[in-house]
């Protein structure tokens, strides 16, 4: 053979290596896909790329993911949140470095859903939100000595040192009886905020429409301090996770002992 014919030879066995993992290739993207969960209910053939792109990253931002029923249920792993379909509903998941929640958003009544179950869950890394009660404490003191002006604070957990400590933000403008405006606080490493505080003076502690807005698309636990002036201020709080809004008792006794 001469070496003409030789490279004769190595181009087409080049050729056919190559039409055959061309054919392989097409073969094995056709059976995963096959083979996948349909997760977005539409014909991505006929769809618009561009919408099909969008919608796509919104599933990716907030995955949906099924309960099983035979195998063990894996928490979520990471930072994040997701939806989960279970056998009594679906749920909001959600993690941070202090958090891991799982909480069940409406139920399905009268179906039977052929998926497992999971346990609703509030879980606080650091343990009894009692721990930060000191600097619950001293943000008390601070907002009588304002009021009726209002006052605001941020309580920081250290993720490795499991310490707290309170800070208070630099203000937007000037703070009145019914509003207060302010910067979010810098937090070092391992730092995460956990407790967004704010006082209403003089009048009565409950959570407005401001603060509801506020709030919306945050994870954090609220708080606001109210009737500064009496003997016995108020005190109310709720854990806000995306929207989500769960109840916290924390005794006012216990914060202006």
């Amino acid at each position: 053979m001469t070496g003409q014919e030789y490279l004769i030879k190595m181009d087409q066995l080049l050729d056919m290596t190559k039409a055959a993992f061309a054919e392989f290739a097409a073969t094995t993207e056709a059976a995963i896909n096959a083979a996948r969960p349909q997760v977005l209910a539409v014909d991505e053939d006929a769809a618009d790329a561009a919408a099909l792109q969008l919608d796509t990253a919104l599933l990716r931002a907030v995955p949906m993911v099924v309960a099983p029923a035979h195998c063990e249920f894996l928490p979520l792993q990471e930072n994040g949140h997701r939806l989960v379909l279970a056998a009594d509903g679906v749920y909001l998941e959600a993690r941070r470095p202090w958090l891991h929640l799982l909480h069940r958003l409406t139920a399905i009544p009268n179906v039977h859903v052929p998926y497992g179950a999971v346990q609703p869950k509030v879980e606080l890394a650091f343990g009894p939100l009692g721990g930060a009660m000191p600097q619950l404490q001293e943000f008390a003191h601070r907002a009588r000595g304002v009021a009726p002006v209002e006052a605001a604070a941020s309580v920081i957990w250290n993720s490795a040192s499991n310490a707290w400590r309170i800070a208070y933000p630099e203000t937007i403008g000037q703070a009145s009886t019914a509003h207060i405006q302010f910067k979010q606080v810098e937090l070092a490493e391992d730092e995460h905020l956990v407790i967004d505080l704010h006082s209403h003076g003089h009048g009565p502690a409950f959570f407005s429409a401001t603060d509801d807005a506020d709030d919306a698309g945050s994870v954090k636990i609220a708080g606001v301090y109210g009737m500064l002036d009496q003997d016995e201020p108020t005190v109310t709080f709720r854990l806000c996770v995306l929207g989500l809004t769960i109840p916290l008792s924390v005794p006012a006794a216990r914060i202006y002992a």
